[in-house]
């Protein structure tokens, strides 16, 4: 399960695992190192073991540029049970890669082995890195890969997009394909898995390719890792029956969870966002999800549009 702020978080997570199958591991979204070796008392909430309860593996993510800061939150995500981290070099959030962090990193391999060379020999965790191609274009994975090969890392995964793109346009399988003989670490593919067909087609295209990561087609179809994994098949009306129960379990858990209507309906408008490509008429639903503010009427709008049988079309 790839790590999208604002929806994979540790309720979305633990309800997911009591309606679904067939995720291994999820990498949690990032995590900002602290400066000065501080380390906020609500920083690492989200990843709490205790609020974190499920059957696949949680590997959090960090988001720095700053080997002692990135040391600190590490070795406090070890202390929490944590044996291996991430390191997030693709975010393409223009805020963050303009700070040379996330996907800014990627077109300056001198300060990426730098840090490694800091951080490795420090940290009591295993290190996995996230990337993308590049920021411009995927020449500049092309250059940082071989750079990456002394260091013991975990995997590599490529989302394969450049920065620029952000979550636009076509994912480049050219460009993967090319990364295939620069690396000597376990490669794990990122980009538009999202139906059973492109898996199948991407598992056929790169054979040598055994760890997949799903991002926006696991939300939009929380059915697919299943249909990936286990080659499980669906009905409509099962699909849809699982899928209602799984809203309104994971809508009580926002509701436990955040205070305030507002806050609620902004996390299921987040969630919407994704599953409105998984029904023929999604998008009525969500323009109307969108400028509800009341919880009682949300409930209204969901159970109207389920009552009137929606078609699946994922």
């Amino acid at each position: 399960m790839a790590p999208i702020m604002g929806v994979t978080d540790s309720a979305y997570r633990c309800v997911y695992d009591q309606f679904f199958d067939g995720y291994d591991l999820t990498i949690a979204p990032f995590i900002v190192s602290c400066s000065g070796g501080k380390i906020k008392s609500t920083h690492l909430r989200k990843i709490l073991p205790e609020r974190n309860i499920f059957r696949f593996k949680l590997i959090p993510q960090i988001l720095s540029k700053h080997a002692d800061d990135f040391i600190t939150l590490a070795t406090a995500m070890f202390d929490l049970g944590y044996d291996t981290v991430n390191w997030n070099l693709g975010c393409p959030i223009p805020k963050v890669r303009n700070k040379m962090r996330g996907s800014g990193l990627l077109p300056y391999p001198d300060v990426v082995t730098k840090l490694l060379e800091g951080i490795l020999p420090k940290i009591p965790n295993k290190l996995s890195i996230k990337v993308r191609l590049g920021v411009e274009d995927s020449g500049e994975l092309v250059k940082l890969l071989p750079v990456l090969n002394p260091f013991p890392l975990e995997e590599i995964i490529i989302h394969t997009r450049t920065g620029k793109q952000l979550y636009t346009g076509n994912a480049d399988m050219a460009a993967f394909e090319r990364c295939l003989g620069l690396s000597r670490h376990e490669l794990v593919y990122n980009g538009d898995v999202d139906s059973l067909e492109n898996f199948n087609m991407l598992k056929k295209r790169f054979p040598t390719i055994s760890r997949w990561m799903i991002g926006r087609g696991g939300i939009t179809n929380p059915f697919l890792p299943a249909q990936i994994k286990q080659g499980s098949v669906f009905s409509m009306q099962q699909k849809t029956t699982d899928f209602i129960a799984f809203h309104n379990a994971l809508f009580l858990a926002y509701q436990q969870e955040l205070s305030g209507p507002s806050h609620i309906m902004n996390k299921m408008k987040e969630v919407w966002f994704y599953w409105k490509q998984a029904f023929r008429n999604g998008e009525q639903i969500y323009k109307e999800i969108c400028i509800t503010k009341c919880t009682d009427k949300y409930v209204y709008k969901v159970d109207e549009f389920f009552r009137n049988n929606p078609i699946w079309v994922v």
